[in-house]
């Protein structure tokens, strides 16, 4: 009987255990297959993303996240296109690190402190409605990856983070190494007198419900020192995201990006973007998406227009086509993609 009971004392213990291991560990993974067709000029590429996240809750408002990418493309690039119409090209990678660091809430979760490896687009570019589409201007402005020493996918720095949210603002501060990289042993440095500094700060309104997408105004700046890129930069940005009306199911919203450098010598002068995006037009949840954006650049100036369907077709599964029409240089390109989505996570 002694016996019987002890064991029923482990099994409590350890299911316990479990339940509280359950409530302090979280985990995702991901994996991204895309095909590419320059339907203009001919050359396919395939091209794919696994990236793998992990949050450890320590004590009360701390916590320890990490993220690792692979990359992996076979063949070569369909298009020389500036703005990138793939938001998931890269060096082919079997380890890197993305963001691993230490977070702390305070002051009633109002402030949110994170000391480690960081990159900007997560907080600052990423957002319900432009992260439908595929192209990488959306998720890092070229105004910013072209003329300033910004921390974006798949690159990572070192960086100090804050995050204060009252009601319904936002206001986020960014202070980064300048010479981001994705290689572990270049990233973990802070060396501001050789690598310069790279300062990001936003302002953002947003107002909505969880049925809802939410109505989102933001103002930006970023500010680049002279020992990463030779000269000081400095740049703005501010974007809009604006439910306008329900058709049927659907629900249409529109969003508009603007960008500007003012330094002389900069690379990069300037970017907008424009874009209509359908949510729910299937029981699914698919969304539709029609967008315009455009980058000036003091040796040319580059076009890109998208439209895509990214399909959700059950057990973490969706399918997203897209069809991008790029005109840059007096040269114009049409190039399809195909991409397969697949995710799982507690």
């Amino acid at each position: 009987m002694k016996r019987v009971v002890f064991l029923f004392l482990i099994f409590m213990a350890c299911s316990s255990l479990k339940a509280q291991l359950s409530e302090r560990l979280s985990w995702s993974a991901a994996v991204v297959s895309e095909g590419q067709w320059n339907v203009s000029h001919g050359g396919t590429r395939w091209m794919n993303l696994f990236n793998a996240e992990f949050g450890a809750k320590l004590w009360r408002g701390a916590l320890f996240d990490a993220v690792v990418l692979s990359t992996y493309g076979a063949g070569s690039p369909v298009v020389g296109d500036r703005m990138g119409f793939s938001n998931i090209d890269a060096d082919n990678s079997a380890f890197s690190l993305f963001h691993a660091g230490l977070s702390q809430k305070m002051f009633n979760d109002n402030l949110a402190v994170f000391v480690g490896l960081k990159a900007a687009d997560e907080d600052y570019f990423n957002t319900p409605l432009s992260g439908l589409f595929t192209g990488s201007a959306y998720g890092a402005m070229p105004t910013f990856t072209e003329s300033h020493a910004i921390a974006v996918y798949p690159e990572a720095a070192l960086a100090l983070h804050l995050e204060y949210t009252n009601g319904n603002w936002t206001l986020r501060e960014t202070l980064y190494n300048g010479a981001p990289s994705g290689k572990i042993d270049e990233q973990l440095r802070f060396r501001p007198g050789r690598d310069g500094l790279f300062n990001i700060g936003s302002i953002m309104y947003s107002c909505g419900s969880d049925d809802v997408a939410p109505v989102s105004c933001t103002l930006g700046y970023a500010f680049t020192t002279k020992e990463a890129r030779g000269h000081n930069e400095l740049g703005v940005w501010g974007s809009v995201e604006q439910p306008v009306c329900n058709i049927g199911r659907a629900r249409l919203n529109i969003l508009a990006q603007a960008s500007k450098n003012f330094a002389s010598a900069t690379l990069c002068k300037g970017f907008w973007a424009s874009g209509l995006v359908a949510e729910n037009v299937t029981k699914s949840g698919a969304r539709l998406g029609f967008s315009v954006c455009r980058v000036y650049c003091i040796d040319g100036n580059e076009t890109d227009a998208e439209i895509t369907f990214d399909c959700p077709i059950g057990a973490g599964f969706s399918v997203q086509p897209a069809l991008h029409a790029i005109r840059a240089c007096g040269r114009s390109n049409v190039v399809g993609q195909l991409r397969l989505c697949y995710e799982i996570g507690n």
